[in-house]
């Protein structure tokens, strides 16, 4: 009989075996290994009113889901109040579990007790626990070997208290881990602090992205020159040879302006579209997983892009939203930009993309919530660029041969210092010298006919 399984219906029941004794509710449908129990253990069924007469106590639904759950039993029988009880119950186990996880791993790191086999702790981890991935094992490892740090006290005490998760605290720790080698101290505790003001109601990807802007906020003035070269340099796309089924990976590294481009210019297409009657209603869902619309998007994007070439294109360009202080957009503060994605960029990079985008001004709260929104201020409109392309045959800078349908339309004067859209304060440049000019600040004399460069 060893590895049989058992289910009881009836009871409660209580298995005797030498004096010891096992009770189970009967609303709750367990399935009880043999093995489990001593040999000579036999059912005997008890009163109803013996122990557990009445309503079972707190708990005791949601126990039962559990126990039926974690044995694959159906629990159509539940209802909806035991099931969200349960899964209420997992989330808060599963708090609890992370804490004690940091705990002894902090307790282990504390003593220089090395991970068995030779592992690394990360690999140990996940060794031991295979639900945690490569980044969860290092957010436990980060924020085990910081919370005996005195620095990281209230933090320590917030994570125990498990108001904020150990995935949180990872965040707030990594920053400072990375930028106290050359940040401000004062600038960089007062990152620290704010970002554990907000740990308690923000999300991690929330957390994530304020993290990646106060990193760009605390660190020394930087060559920007060499930073952007280094990023685009950087950028690569590699395509696999063809499987035997024809099929090809592709895998990229992108700089964070080319990832927050492709992001905008994907994610409208890659939307789900399920398919509908004549009246609106769904039919059925979007059988594509999300990474197969991703790949759908980003074919449609190319094939608009080519279908286009010749002419003028008949959408916009891809919407990258960027928040930005005024005074970081004009120069006159440090600072940085951010996507929705989560993507950092310099003030640079988001002056170069203001030359030819949507403009739509807007004004926010302390705690980012939008409190007035303008109206949407079009830059270059189809007809001034169309005469662009006619003047210009392309980019203007001197030995370039770009095409006109591959460049950019850039100030001569920028907006943000009161330059106007006009024909005679606009000229066409391709990516590459749009970003030269900005970097080192070139002004263009036009003319009706010409585009002379010069420091």
């Amino acid at each position: 009989m060893r590895g049989h399984a058992t289910r009881l219906r009836a009871g409660p029941w209580r298995f005797v075996a030498a004096g010891d004794e096992v009770r189970v509710h009967p609303s709750e449908v367990v399935w009880l290994e043999h093995e489990s129990l001593p040999a000579d253990a036999t059912p005997v069924t008890l009163p109803q009113a013996e122990p557990f007469a009445g309503e079972p106590p707190d708990g005791m639904p949601a126990m039962g889901v559990l126990l039926e759950a974690t044995v694959g039993m159906s629990l159509a029988r539940h209802g909806e109040a035991e099931l969200l009880s349960c899964v209420t119950s997992l989330g808060a186990a599963r708090a609890g579990h992370d804490v004690a996880l940091v705990t002894v791993v902090a307790e282990l790191e504390a003593r220089g007790v090395d991970s068995p086999a030779g592992l690394s702790r990360v690999d140990w981890l996940r060794s031991v626990d295979p639900t945690l991935s490569a980044g969860q094992a290092k957010d436990v490892l980060t924020v085990a070997r910081a919370l005996t740090q005195p620095r990281w006290r209230e933090l320590a005490a917030r994570v125990a208290m498990q108001h904020v998760t150990v995935a949180k605290a990872a965040r707030v720790i990594s920053l400072y881990d990375e930028a106290a080698p050359v940040a401000d101290p004062e600038e960089l505790a007062a990152a620290v602090t704010d970002l554990l003001s907000q740990a308690t109601g923000a999300t991690v990807e929330e957390l994530s992205r304020l993290a990646r802007h106060h990193a760009e906020q605390v660190r020394p003035p930087r060559d920007e020159d060499r930073l952007d070269t280094g990023r685009v340099a950087a950028r690569g796309l590699w395509f696999s040879p063809p499987t035997p089924t024809g099929m090809v990976t592709m895998r990229g590294t992108l700089d964070p302006e080319a990832a927050a481009v492709l992001k905008s210019a994907i994610d409208p297409l890659s939307m789900p579209c399920p398919t509908k009657d004549r009246h609106g209603h769904t039919l059925e869902q979007d059988p594509r997983s999300p990474a197969r619309r991703r790949a759908d998007a980003l074919v449609a994007v190319v094939a608009r892009g080519v279908a286009a070439a010749e002419k003028v294109p008949k959408t916009d360009k891809a919407k990258v939203i960027v928040t930005i202080d005024h005074e970081v957009l004009t120069g006159a503060l440090g600072g940085a930009g951010v996507t929705l994605s989560g993507d950092v960029l310099s003030p640079e990079t988001v002056r170069r993309l203001a030359c030819d985008a949507a403009i739509i001004p807007m004004v926010l709260g302390r705690k980012s919530e939008p409190l007035d929104v303008g109206r949407e201020w079009r830059l270059v409109t189809a007809g001034l660029r169309v005469a662009l392309w006619q003047r210009d045959q392309g980019c203007t800078f001197p030995g370039c041969t770009i095409p006109p349908q591959w460049t950019d339309a850039h100030h001569g004067r920028h907006w943000s210092r009161g330059g106007r859209t006009s024909l005679l304060n606009t000229c066409l440049l391709c990516p590459r010298h749009h970003t030269y000019v900005h970097r080192h600040d070139l002004v263009p004399t036009v003319t009706a006919t010409t585009v002379t460069w010069h420091p």
